[in-house]
């Protein structure tokens, strides 16, 4: 708050109150992060990438096999759609519902239909949203720069570190902040519990030039390997501001371990030499 910006303290800060958070979903995540560098199976992030898999896999075997999606993937794509939705989605698709209620709506609606004639009778409202959330691509990023920041600065507050009224002086470690959720989510692999595993990586390789961490879901069964980059965090942080200048022809996502210097993302070590992209695979893009 002083204006002296260190990443050390940022680290200590999310290490002390892992474990009182006070509900803050995405600080208990970085914190868990921090501690568990190597290996994720758990937690915000896996259950998003296992989400944004079960929304995407319908549609590409309704695109490349003679039978398409099953209907049980319909239903399990609808409640995936609903988990990722924002409070604001799910209002404007089920007109205007609360979270709470338009899932047991949707729920019941599921049901119904997965009883077969018998349980075809669905209410309007059920209809609705039946059609809105398994009939549609839905996701979003598991983390973005602004919850992080809000849940980091809400948790100094409650936990008496600082005062509502000069919690504004925190905003300038905004950027540092977001920095070292960046590093901390970089290079750790996850196991999504079926054999689908992965590794996170930082970059920048999108329209906006923005700082992000993604990830490479590889899909088999498929005349081609079907490769989707799914962003799990979302930044607003332009790489040209935040990134060393070794990196400003390296857009990611990068594959060598990266840290924090004067508020800037920097690589450690030597940048291994771009390697040119497999030509036997299909490439999905989910910004």
């Amino acid at each position: 708050m002083s204006g002296d910006l260190r990443p050390d303290d940022v680290t200590k800060l999310f290490a002390g109150l892992r474990s009182s958070t006070y509900g803050r979903a995405s600080f208990r995540e970085l914190a868990d992060f921090a501690a568990h560098p190597d290996f994720r199976n758990r937690g915000p992030i896996t259950d998003r990438i296992r989400d944004m898999r079960t929304t995407f896999k319908p549609l590409i075997d309704h695109a490349l096999n003679p039978n398409g999606a099953s209907i049980e993937q319909i239903f399990d794509r609808a409640e995936s759609n609903f988990r990722m939705a924002t409070d604001e989605q799910v209002a404007r698709l089920s007109g205007g519902l609360k979270r709470r209620k338009a899932g047991s709506v949707l729920g019941s609606a599921i049901d119904k239909l997965r009883q077969g004639p018998k349980g075809i009778h669905l209410s309007p409202a059920e209809k609705l949203l039946a059609h809105n959330f398994g009939d549609r691509l839905i996701w979003n990023p598991a983390l973005r720069a602004k919850g992080v920041f809000d849940d980091f600065k809400q948790v100094m507050l409650k936990n008496g570190l600082m005062t509502a009224c000069n919690s504004d002086k925190l905003d300038d470690a905004r950027a540092l902040v977001i920095l070292h959720a960046i590093t901390v989510m970089h290079g750790v692999a996850f196991d999504i519990g079926d054999g689908m595993k992965g590794v996170l990586q930082a970059g920048y390789k999108n329209e906006e030039g923005c700082l992000e961490v993604t990830t490479v879901l590889n899909l088999e069964g498929y005349p081609k390997m079907i490769s989707l980059k799914l962003g799990m965090f979302w930044t607003d942080l332009l790489a040209k501001n935040h990134v060393d200048e070794m990196l400003l022809d390296r857009h990611g996502p990068w594959d060598f371990p990266i840290e924090i210097q004067d508020n800037k993302l920097c690589p450690i070590g030597d940048v291994p030499e771009l390697q040119e992209e497999d030509d036997n695979s299909t490439m999905v893009h989910l910004p």
